[in-house]
Protein backbone atom coordinates (compact mmCIF):
# COMPACT_ATOMS: atom_id res chain seq x y z
CA UNK A 1 0.00 0.00 0.00
CA UNK A 2 2.72 2.37 0.83
CA UNK A 3 4.91 1.46 -2.63
CA UNK A 4 1.31 2.32 -4.39
CA UNK A 5 0.89 5.74 -2.69
CA UNK A 6 4.59 6.58 -3.50
CA UNK A 7 4.24 5.63 -6.84
CA UNK A 8 1.12 7.55 -7.15
CA UNK A 9 2.61 10.93 -5.59
CA UNK A 10 6.12 10.34 -7.94
CA UNK A 11 3.45 9.90 -10.83
CA UNK A 12 1.57 13.05 -9.70
CA UNK A 13 4.95 14.75 -9.19
CA UNK A 14 6.21 14.28 -12.83
CA UNK A 15 2.97 14.86 -14.87
CA UNK A 16 3.48 18.57 -12.68
CA UNK A 17 6.88 19.23 -13.75
CA UNK A 18 5.54 17.81 -17.55
CA UNK A 19 2.95 20.41 -17.98
CA UNK A 20 5.54 23.07 -16.56
CA UNK A 21 3.21 25.50 -15.10
CA UNK A 22 2.62 26.13 -11.37
CA UNK A 23 0.35 23.69 -10.05
CA UNK A 24 -2.46 25.37 -7.87
CA UNK A 25 -3.94 22.70 -6.19
CA UNK A 26 -6.97 24.37 -5.01
CA UNK A 27 -7.87 27.39 -6.65
CA UNK A 28 -10.68 29.74 -5.00
CA UNK A 29 -13.86 29.48 -7.46
CA UNK A 30 -12.31 33.35 -9.18
CA UNK A 31 -9.18 32.18 -9.50
CA UNK A 32 -10.54 29.15 -11.17
CA UNK A 33 -12.81 30.96 -13.54
CA UNK A 34 -9.29 33.51 -14.13
CA UNK A 35 -7.00 31.12 -15.00
CA UNK A 36 -9.54 29.02 -17.18
CA UNK A 37 -10.86 32.35 -19.00
CA UNK A 38 -7.27 32.94 -19.77
CA UNK A 39 -6.45 29.92 -21.32
CA UNK A 40 -9.58 29.66 -23.45
CA UNK A 41 -8.88 32.83 -24.86
CA UNK A 42 -5.07 31.94 -25.72
CA UNK A 43 -6.25 28.63 -27.14
CA UNK A 44 -9.33 30.74 -29.04
CA UNK A 45 -6.28 32.36 -31.02
CA UNK A 46 -4.73 29.11 -31.43
CA UNK A 47 -7.96 27.66 -33.16
CA UNK A 48 -7.99 30.76 -35.75
CA UNK A 49 -5.89 28.95 -38.00
CA UNK A 50 -7.62 25.50 -37.99
CA UNK A 51 -11.28 27.56 -38.77
CA UNK A 52 -9.37 29.19 -41.36
CA UNK A 53 -8.34 25.65 -42.79
CA UNK A 54 -11.78 24.03 -42.14
CA UNK A 55 -13.19 27.06 -44.72
CA UNK A 56 -10.39 26.63 -47.18
CA UNK A 57 -10.77 22.89 -47.33
CA UNK A 58 -14.31 23.78 -48.72
CA UNK A 59 -13.23 24.73 -51.64
CA UNK A 60 -10.73 21.71 -52.36
CA UNK A 61 -11.90 18.34 -55.08
CA UNK A 62 -13.61 16.55 -52.79
CA UNK A 63 -11.20 13.77 -52.97
CA UNK A 64 -9.14 16.28 -50.89
CA UNK A 65 -11.76 17.82 -48.36
CA UNK A 66 -11.25 14.20 -46.35
CA UNK A 67 -7.53 13.89 -45.99
CA UNK A 68 -7.87 17.93 -45.24
CA UNK A 69 -10.62 17.25 -42.90
CA UNK A 70 -9.07 14.47 -41.10
CA UNK A 71 -5.66 16.31 -40.60
CA UNK A 72 -7.77 19.47 -39.40
CA UNK A 73 -9.81 17.38 -36.79
CA UNK A 74 -6.15 15.98 -36.13
CA UNK A 75 -4.56 19.40 -35.78
CA UNK A 76 -7.58 20.03 -33.28
CA UNK A 77 -7.24 17.07 -31.09
CA UNK A 78 -3.50 18.33 -30.15
CA UNK A 79 -5.05 21.72 -29.40
CA UNK A 80 -7.59 20.03 -27.29
CA UNK A 81 -5.39 17.71 -25.28
CA UNK A 82 -2.71 19.85 -24.44
CA UNK A 83 -5.63 22.60 -23.36
CA UNK A 84 -7.07 19.71 -21.26
CA UNK A 85 -3.42 19.04 -19.34
CA UNK A 86 -3.46 23.13 -18.97
CA UNK A 87 -6.39 23.13 -17.51
CA UNK A 88 -6.25 20.13 -15.02
CA UNK A 89 -2.95 21.82 -13.54
CA UNK A 90 -4.98 24.44 -12.46
CA UNK A 91 -6.74 22.47 -10.03
CA UNK A 92 -10.14 22.53 -8.88
CA UNK A 93 -12.09 24.82 -5.91
CA UNK A 94 -11.54 22.97 -2.65
CA UNK A 95 -15.12 21.48 -1.95
CA UNK A 96 -16.47 22.38 -5.72
CA UNK A 97 -18.14 18.95 -7.19
CA UNK A 98 -19.59 21.14 -10.26
CA UNK A 99 -15.98 22.39 -10.93
CA UNK A 100 -14.46 18.42 -10.46
CA UNK A 101 -17.42 17.37 -12.75
CA UNK A 102 -16.47 19.95 -15.97
CA UNK A 103 -12.76 19.19 -15.72
CA UNK A 104 -13.32 15.35 -16.12
CA UNK A 105 -15.55 15.88 -18.58
CA UNK A 106 -12.72 17.20 -20.67
CA UNK A 107 -11.34 13.95 -22.16
CA UNK A 108 -14.59 12.78 -23.80
CA UNK A 109 -14.45 15.23 -25.89
CA UNK A 110 -10.67 14.15 -26.95
CA UNK A 111 -12.41 10.52 -27.31
CA UNK A 112 -15.28 11.56 -29.14
CA UNK A 113 -13.09 13.80 -31.49
CA UNK A 114 -10.83 11.53 -32.45
CA UNK A 115 -13.96 9.39 -33.78
CA UNK A 116 -14.89 12.24 -36.41
CA UNK A 117 -11.46 11.84 -37.24
CA UNK A 118 -11.35 8.82 -37.61
CA UNK A 119 -14.66 8.99 -39.92
CA UNK A 120 -13.10 11.30 -42.51
CA UNK A 121 -9.65 9.15 -42.45
CA UNK A 122 -11.89 6.71 -43.26
CA UNK A 123 -14.02 8.14 -45.54
CA UNK A 124 -16.76 6.51 -43.49
CA UNK A 125 -20.28 8.64 -44.19
CA UNK A 126 -21.62 6.20 -41.28
CA UNK A 127 -19.28 6.58 -38.65
CA UNK A 128 -19.85 10.56 -39.57
CA UNK A 129 -23.32 9.96 -39.07
CA UNK A 130 -23.29 9.42 -35.67
CA UNK A 131 -19.72 10.63 -34.67
CA UNK A 132 -20.09 14.14 -35.69
CA UNK A 133 -23.56 14.58 -33.72
CA UNK A 134 -22.48 12.95 -30.85
CA UNK A 135 -19.58 15.39 -30.68
CA UNK A 136 -21.51 18.55 -31.31
CA UNK A 137 -24.08 17.39 -28.73
CA UNK A 138 -21.77 16.76 -26.27
CA UNK A 139 -19.68 19.91 -26.94
CA UNK A 140 -23.12 21.86 -27.08
CA UNK A 141 -23.79 20.95 -23.38
CA UNK A 142 -20.14 20.85 -21.93
CA UNK A 143 -20.27 24.75 -22.86
CA UNK A 144 -23.32 25.07 -21.52
CA UNK A 145 -22.43 23.62 -18.01
CA UNK A 146 -19.20 26.10 -18.42
CA UNK A 147 -21.02 29.14 -18.88
CA UNK A 148 -23.66 28.38 -16.23
CA UNK A 149 -20.43 27.68 -14.13
CA UNK A 150 -19.74 31.24 -14.55
CA UNK A 151 -16.98 31.17 -17.16
CA UNK A 152 -17.11 34.28 -18.93
CA UNK A 153 -14.53 33.02 -22.04
CA UNK A 154 -14.55 29.29 -21.65
CA UNK A 155 -17.83 27.72 -23.10
CA UNK A 156 -18.39 30.49 -25.84
CA UNK A 157 -17.34 28.70 -28.96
Amino acid sequence: MKAAAALAALVALALSAAVGTAHAATPTKREFIRKGDALCGAVARELVPIRQRAEAAKSLPQSKQWAAAATIWTDQIAIQQRFNTKFRAIGVPAGDASARRLVSSLDRGVVLARSVRDGFARRDVNALASALPAYLQFTLALNRRIHTYGFRVCGRG
